[in-house]
């Protein structure tokens, strides 16, 4: 049954312990995740940090969509929506799904907590939620699933536009 992100969490202060549909987890801040992207970038550089925070985003994105799908039982548009939902109040943006002609997935994310909390970039940042979409379309769709991000808030556009592709 689908409920609110709220209604999912669970605190068990006197352990040190946070949960969301009963999955340990933690709260950190955009400006948290944001300097370790960019620690990651100095370090490994730019190519090591986006595979790096691409693969960690795609093992979460298959790991979560497969724990929604067997706990809220939704199906189709449905569930794209209630993950939508569940992702903004998450506070990682708005997401959108579309798929169009050429059997391609595409995945707006308007106001992106990565391109939000990263400031100005020549290029695009937004790899954790790159890896998260392809996870996500991968669990939905069966099939080995890259995805590349074509716009990025942080360079300037409109929203962060996320293009999956099947893997041949």
């Amino acid at each position: 049954m689908l409920k609110d992100v709220k209604e999912t969490a669970a605190w068990e202060r006197s352990k040190g312990e946070f949960s969301v549909i009963e999955v340990p987890a933690v709260i950190v801040s955009i400006e948290t995740f944001v300097n370790l992207q960019k620690d990651a970038e100095k370090i490994l550089g730019s190519d090591g940090a986006s595979v790096l925070l691409y693969e960690a985003g795609k093992k979460a994105g298959l790991r979560w969509i497969n724990r929604f799908s067997r706990e809220w039982g939704l199906k189709d548009k449905n569930f794209i929506e209630a993950v939508q939902n569940f992702y903004a109040e998450l506070g990682w943006g708005r997401f959108s799904v579309e798929e169009n002609n050429k059997n391609e997935l595409k995945v707006k994310v308007e106001n992106s907590f990565i391109a939000r909390g990263y400031g100005n970039s020549k290029v695009s940042v937004c790899h954790f939620l790159r890896g998260y979409n392809a996870g996500l379309t991968e669990a939905l769709k069966g099939k080995h699933i890259d995805a590349e991000e074509v716009k990025c808030a942080a360079k300037g556009d409109d929203c962060c536009e996320f293009v999956m592709k099947r893997m041949e």
